[in-house]
């Protein structure tokens, strides 16, 4: 499970959108009433309500933390000897992988993806309200534009492609299919899919796609 850290010495408002991240992820974002993120943060819901007038808005501070949380991951993974050393190619894998290993094993990260935006449609929240959330997941694009640019230069990938659009398809591809296999089987055929097996199938497509030939 996704842990929210809550420091000791904080703001009242960054600890109660950590609280709050961590019951949305524990008991999904619909469940979760103000009163119980009050309670859990040990603060007054009047004061919850006059920081962030609604759980909507309190719901796009939690998931821009979560996502943080994961970008402070792959900011620890680029670090390593072990990626440094890598070329273009087996980056651009690595990075794809980890989208991988965090969408198989964090599957309340996934549903809380899931019921987040389904809240924003519902809500008609307009997108420059979730300016900092886009951002965040943006952010992300920029490791993988570098590794793509740096497969190029020593010849790893192929360069005849729109990288941007490449990227946010195999993006959309990866969250669509966690989501369908958080949320459950809906035909009977449904029951005979590994969802594991068919992301990382997503994966291993993108990286052949984009390996030269040898």
């Amino acid at each position: 499970m996704v842990r929210v850290q809550v420091p000791e010495v904080t703001s009242a408002d960054d600890r109660v959108v950590a609280v709050a991240a961590q019951l949305f992820l524990r008991d999904g974002v619909e469940q979760i009433k103000m009163t119980d993120i009050a309670r859990e943060a040990g603060v007054g819901v009047a004061t919850i309500y006059r920081h962030f007038q609604t759980k909507t808005r309190l719901a796009a501070e939690a998931g821009t933390l979560l996502w943080k949380m994961y970008a402070d991951e792959v900011t620890r993974m680029i670090e390593t000897d072990a990626f440094l050393e890598m070329d273009g190619i087996e980056r651009l894998k690595a990075l794809f992988s980890e989208f991988t290993r965090v969408y198989i094993e964090r599957p309340e990260f996934v549903a809380f993806l899931n019921s987040f935006d389904r809240l924003m449609i519902d809500e008609k929240v307009d997108a420059e309200e979730l300016s900092a959330y886009g951002q965040m997941i943006d952010s992300f694009y920029v490791v993988f534009e570098d590794a793509y640019q740096m497969g190029r230069m020593d010849g790893t990938v192929v360069c005849d492609l729109d990288f941007r659009v490449f990227y946010h398809a195999i993006a959309h591809a990866l969250m669509g299919a966690a989501q369908k296999f958080v949320r459950g089987g809906v035909i009977p055929s449904d029951a005979e899919s590994d969802g594991s097996a068919e992301i990382k199938c997503i994966v291993e497509t993108a990286v052949r796609s984009l390996r030269v030939a040898s």
